[in-house]
């Protein structure tokens, strides 16, 4: 018999794709009434946009106007379109760690959590501590109707600028979330509201345009769910994500919270060390949106396909340290020229993310795919071949890829451990026909597969399909 070990099942036992097990690959849906119903996409490669020349951080960036505005190690940069990056006067306090920015279309805030808040206004004016006495310690940044709005550290306050003026603030002109004790964590506007999230509770308010203060709680609109991690609050076409206090990842669109993680991805992130510094960002490309969630001291990213609700990990290339699989280097997200662009969190390089690009600023990308367990009763399956449909003849001409090789791993003990290594040719250039098939696979009561490959082509999984059968013990 032939079962599917890409979408369907086998005797009840779901094989469907388990976004645990994808690296590197997105799935997605064929509405088209095709052949396949999933399928599996490499994800984009890394082109190099801009270096700014030193190996730090690229803590954040910001679009305004005609540059993209990115802060590197303790320097605000400015970035023309081709790339060129001017750095601008002024420094940061700290090297390191994600910043908050916003901009009125004319000033440009950072704030530094827990440190400093700074401005730049123009096209090369240097970046400044704010210098009024009244400004508080702020942990997070974000705008709304002509007001820049922070947290203030360690407390349940937010305070709002003057209108379109970073530099000027009153030490009245805040209020306070206290529907529950719990200190703020970040405060976000999101579709013309402005988010309170502590602890454990959330509160929604909005702008009434009072006298006193202009912005007013939304009765009502109080959730029993907090922040884990600032950083991990994005939003993207009304929709807001973030990672709550109870490790789910939770999208909401209105003020509706719902989860979108599943059981094995909490059980997952329940096991973390240290999930208050993960960071993320939201972008679309080709008809999808990403919720891309980095957790840097656990040193894995998980992205989210918001357009078909199914997640997969990305990496890249191994650290030089450990020499293993490291998270995406993606640590922020800006869409400039009609570019998806991200800054690394070490190198001081800000990239393009292209799908047509099968690398990472060079550096060979591993796609895998672990297919869950394949099983009847515990009774021998005997495996006489695996066919694994990529969209073949996608080989390059020279070099690397001009004989791109799939690899084969076989595990029967739930992923433990694994066998040997079996490679096979899935189409040089051309040949369009071309069937990746691995004969001879022996029995087992209990088989998992892993493919995965490096080469730098085009890497699409059509579907995978296992001839087996049965035995009687």
């Amino acid at each position: 018999m032939r079962i599917p070990i890409i979408g369907g099942s086998y005797k009840g036992r779901s094989v469907n794709i388990n976004p645990q097990e994808t690296i590197n690959y997105y799935p997605i849906l064929d509405q088209q009434g095709g052949k396949h119903i999933k399928a599996l996409i490499g994800t984009p490669g890394l082109v190099e946009f801009s270096d700014i020349g030193s190996d730090v951080e690229i803590r954040g960036m910001i679009v305004r106007g005609n540059s993209l505005y990115a802060v590197a190690g303790t320097t605000l940069y400015s970035i023309d379109v081709e790339g060129v990056a001017t750095a601008l006067g002024g420094a940061l306090g700290t090297t390191g760690g994600h910043v908050w920015m916003a901009h009125d279309g004319t000033n440009i805030m950072v704030v530094d959590p827990g440190v400093d808040g700074y401005t730049q206004a123009g096209a090369a004016g240097a970046l400044t501590v704010i210098a009024d006495a009244d400004f508080p310690t702020p942990s997070t940044l974000t705008w709304q109707d002509g007001f820049f709005i922070i947290s203030k550290e360690g407390t349940g306050q937010f305070f709002i600028s003057a209108s379109y003026d970073p530099t000027d603030w009153t030490a009245t002109d805040y209020a306070t979330a206290e529907a529950n004790p719990d200190n703020l964590v970040a405060a976000f506007s999101n579709n013309l509201a402005v988010w309170l999230f502590g602890k454990e509770t959330t509160e929604i308010w909005y702008n009434s345009g009072a006298a006193a203060f202009p912005f007013t709680r939304i009765s009502g609109a109080f959730l029993t769910t907090g922040l884990a991690a600032a950083a991990s609050l994005a939003g993207i076409l009304g929709s807001l994500f973030w990672l709550n206090d109870r490790r789910e990842v939770v999208m909401a669109k209105g003020h509706s919270p719902t989860s979108i993680s599943t059981d094995q991805i909490v059980y997952h992130f329940e096991k973390f060390t240290t999930v208050s510094n993960a960071v993320s960002f939201c972008y679309t490309q080709e008809g999808h949106t990403f919720y891309v969630l980095t957790f840097p001291s656990e040193h894995e990213t998980w992205v989210y396909d918001a357009t078909i609700n199914i997640w997969h990990q990305r990496a890249s290339y191994p650290d030089l340290v450990s020499g293993k699989q490291d998270r995406h280097r993606a640590n922020c997200y800006a869409y400039f020229a009609g570019k998806h662009l991200v800054g690394d969190y070490k190198n001081g390089k800000i990239y393009e993310m292209d799908l047509d690009t099968y690398m990472d600023d060079g550096e060979a990308i591993k796609r895998k795919r672990i297919t869950q367990i394949i099983s009847q009763d515990q009774k021998n399956l005997f495996f006489s071949n695996l066919e694994v449909e990529f969209e073949a003849g996608t080989g390059l001409v020279t070099g690397q890829g001009s004989d791109p090789q799939a690899m084969l791993r076989m595990s029967d003990d739930g992923g433990h451990t694994w066998g040997n290594e079996h490679w096979c040719n899935i189409g040089d250039i051309g040949e369009y026909g071309k069937r990746a098939i691995w004969r001879r696979l022996g029995r087992s009561r209990n088989r998992t597969f892993e493919i995965s490959m490096s080469d730098p082509v085009k890497s699409v999984i059509l579907g995978a399909y296992a001839d087996l059968e049965l035995g009687e013990s």
